[in-house]
């Protein structure tokens, strides 16, 4: 239509018309490209709001998690320390057994959900997250991630090597297994004080260098706490700049 009105005027050599008809054509046109720009933006921080919302929920499950495992290595440590440095006499029977399960026999990984970094990191959108320290602190979190996965993969194959050909040869392993629910006929309590392998320098020197690890683990779990908290902040941050808090 508005061609057909352009054609008229120019045969009409009517020069004004068609300068306001080139005028209407052009206004469109800016006005067709900024509503597309505007809905494109609009779509574009809803996606952002969308990915920013299931962070913060991984955020939360993983820091719960992380805070569950800083607490096994807490108490991991603490039995270690006794293993290495306390006297014989000092410690009871039914508490070494403890101390050797916690200090000596567990061994407990890190679990965290990353399931919407990995979905964005997968896709190759992180750009969509528009808060650049946002975006850091969850490179933060890989890194530290990967620190503590390898300090893990350390003790796993120390605790093989070393720790288990010990205690199969000189402890009673069911003293740190719980049996309830196991159906086990005629199982008896061993009833040895083991207390006195705290004169052997062997399990002094286990309990010292996997304490030495725990260290490293820990140092690098409390700089990902920091990580995560700062994602967290980030995140609410920029939800409210979108309006959407």
């Amino acid at each position: 239509m508005i061609l057909r009105r352009i054609t008229e005027h120019v045969k009409a050599q009517n020069w004004t018309a068609v300068a306001l008809d080139f005028v209407i054509v052009v206004v469109g046109v800016f006005i067709g490209i900024q509503v597309a720009n505007w809905n494109d933006a609009r779509q574009e921080r809803a996606t952002e709001a969308t990915y920013l919302r299931s962070l913060q929920t991984d955020i939360a499950v993983s820091t719960n998690l992380l805070d569950e495992h800083m607490a096994h290595i807490a108490d991991r440590q603490r039995a270690l320390a006794v293993l290495a440095n306390a006297d014989k006499d000092a410690v009871a029977r039914e508490v070494f057994d403890d101390l050797m399960r916690i200090g000596l026999y567990e061994l407990q990984f890190l679990n965290v959900q990353r399931n919407t970094y990995q979905a964005l990191e997968n896709a190759g959108r992180i750009g969509v997250l528009r808060d650049l320290a946002l975006q850091q602190s969850l490179v933060d979190q890989t890194v530290q991630i990967a620190a503590i996965r390898e300090y893990e993969a350390d003790m796993a194959r120390f605790q093989h090597r070393w720790v288990d050909e010990f205690l199969l040869e000189n402890y009673h392993i069911s003293n740190m297994i719980d049996f309830d629910g196991a159906e086990v006929e005629g199982r008896r309590d061993d009833i040895s004080d083991y207390t006195q392998m705290l004169d052997d320098r062997r399990i002094r020197n286990l309990s010292a260098f996997l304490y030495d690890i725990l260290n490293e683990q820990r140092a690098h779990a409390e700089t990902l706490r920091a990580a995560y908290d700062s994602s967290a902040a980030n995140a609410a941050a920029r939800l409210a700049r979108l309006g959407e808090n």
